[in-house]
């Protein structure tokens, strides 16, 4: 079983410009009725059936929301160690839309081999770094194999440097500035820079640009009491914060990025800033893996216990697509109520980034309304399958 579901979206336009944008979402709230009654090991033996995408992200909220109801010590090197499994996971997802999706919006084939080669190194990574490979269980052991984890992560960098920048990642990484962007995008060749040079020829940089900002930092105490006081399953499918509307993707983790804070200040949250933002997040994982490994070497923290409150836990992980949250109240030992609330809720709300991003379209013909309205769902990234329907709502037919 799987709690996948899909997306529809119907786009209205006129004149060459989006009159109207609905979401409606098939995702089914169903996981509070599959682990009803269930203990913390069995919980932690569903989830992993019932999340495919992103699994090390679910499997990882999971744990933590059951270790924190039952008051169990915190684990710093054992997260830092699931934090790599995280990040891993997160490259290899954004992988997946650069070297699937990406081709076909400037004419070229998928990369198939390379993603292939990605996806291997998961269990590696898991073998390396736990015992029996098993990250998620309430007693995980580790066994760090730091000598095979270095050099996992220098052919992971390898890989995405020859597959995505053609060998060339480190004059991406240099980039500050939109100026150097384009003498980047004039020398480069790769993918990334003829998508991003097809944006720029059609005028399209600006794209789905629109007012909704990124969900704040949010403490468990905080979020929880803001969660208690609303309708569990209604806040679930459409969540917002002190009554608005946030978005939750990648592009909250790069807002610090100097080139990003330059092209949003052109562009706002448009397409430019998304897709750049993608490459960066690509391009310092790598980085970023080295040092988690580093912290897992640091035996110096005192474990604590987590503070539970009368069974009731929250966890928050950055998953790929956003922010994702398990909510659980234990009841006797078993789940009297767990929900999860993932990125795609935020992000598709009826009323949210997406929909106001298509809603402010412009082209001059159908089939561009098309293509940017496709290029900024996929920058965006549900987690599920979408349909997306254009209607003509004029009196008469456009071009």
């Amino acid at each position: 079983m799987t709690l996948a579901g899909s997306i529809h979206i119907d786009l209205f336009h006129c004149n060459g410009r989006a009159t109207e944008a609905r979401i409606a979402s098939a995702r089914p709230s169903a996981a509070a009725q599959v682990l009803l009654g269930k203990t913390p090991e069995q919980v932690l033996g569903t989830i992993p059936l019932l999340f495919t995408l992103c699994g090390n992200a679910q499997a990882y909220a999971a744990l933590l929301v059951c270790r924190t109801a039952l008051g169990m010590a915190l684990e710093p090197r054992h997260d830092t160690a699931r934090d790599m499994l995280v990040q891993m996971e997160t490259l290899r997802e954004h992988v997946w839309r650069i070297l699937l999706d990406w081709p076909a919006f400037v004419g070229l084939a998928p990369d198939k081999k390379a993603l292939a080669a990605l996806l291997k190194f998961d269990a590696q990574f898991k073998q390396h770094l736990f015992r029996h490979g098993e990250p998620f269980k309430l007693d995980s052991g580790l066994d760090i194999d730091e000598g095979q984890l270095t050099r996992l992560i220098n052919e992971v960098e390898a890989l995405i440097d020859a597959a995505i920048f053609n060998g060339r990642m480190a004059g991406f990484q240099a980039i500050s500035t939109e100026a150097q962007l384009h003498n980047w995008l004039r020398q480069s060749g790769t993918l990334p820079a003829r998508l991003l040079g097809y944006l720029y020829s059609q005028n399209w940089v600006a794209v789905g640009q629109n007012n909704i900002a990124c969900l704040p930092e949010l403490d468990n105490e905080t979020l929880n009491r803001q969660i208690q006081q609303e309708d569990l399953t209604i806040f679930c499918r459409t969540p917002h914060w002190q009554r608005r509307c946030f978005e939750t993707t990648l592009l909250n983790r790069q807002l610090p990025q100097p080139l990003i804070l330059e092209l949003q200040g052109h562009y706002g949250n448009g397409l430019i800033a998304r897709i750049v933002g993608r490459l960066l997040e690509v391009t310092g994982i790598p980085f970023r893996l080295r040092q988690l490994l580093a912290q897992t070497k640091d035996d110096t923290a005192i474990p604590a216990h987590c503070a539970a409150n009368e069974g009731i836990a929250l966890a928050q992980i950055q998953a790929a697509r956003g922010l994702l949250i398990h909510r659980l109240v234990l009841r006797q030992g078993r789940v009297y109520d767990y929900r999860i609330l993932a990125p795609t809720e935020w992000n598709f709300h009826p009323e949210g980034i997406v929909a106001q991003g298509l809603r402010r379209l412009q082209a001059p013909c159908h089939n561009d309304l098309r293509r940017q309205a496709e290029l900024l769902i996929n920058a965006i990234d549900p987690c599920v399958q979408y349909t997306l329907n254009l209607t003509y709502s004029g009196n008469d037919t456009e071009t």
